[in-house]
């Protein structure tokens, strides 16, 4: 719950500087690139872009405890980019 809320901080820190400087595409600029940031992110920590023989031997090798860290991290990230996408989704489509 506490990823999320830094995920909706993040919005609305994009909207207010949106508002500002009268630009509103910032919000969905903004907004995307943290979500497809945290997403690239998620995705490297959690091991996505290996191929299995590689991902197999890696997971042989760590312990359980380094496996559960490694995975709490992944989700905590994809929980902080997760309302940026919705938001950056909603306002391109709505702006379009």
């Amino acid at each position: 719950m506490k990823k999320l809320i830094i995920g909706l901080s993040i919005v609305v820190i994009a909207f207010l500087i949106s508002m500002f400087s009268s630009n509103h595409t910032l919000l969905y600029k903004i907004t995307g690139a943290v979500g497809i940031i945290s997403l690239i992110l998620g995705a490297l920590l959690s091991g996505a872009f290996l191929d299995g023989d590689r991902l197999g031997r890696n997971l042989q090798s760590e312990s359980k405890e380094d496996r559960k860290q490694r995975f709490s991290q992944t989700n905590s990230i994809l929980l902080i980019g997760l309302p940026n996408l919705l938001i950056a989704a909603f306002c391109f489509f709505l702006m379009k």
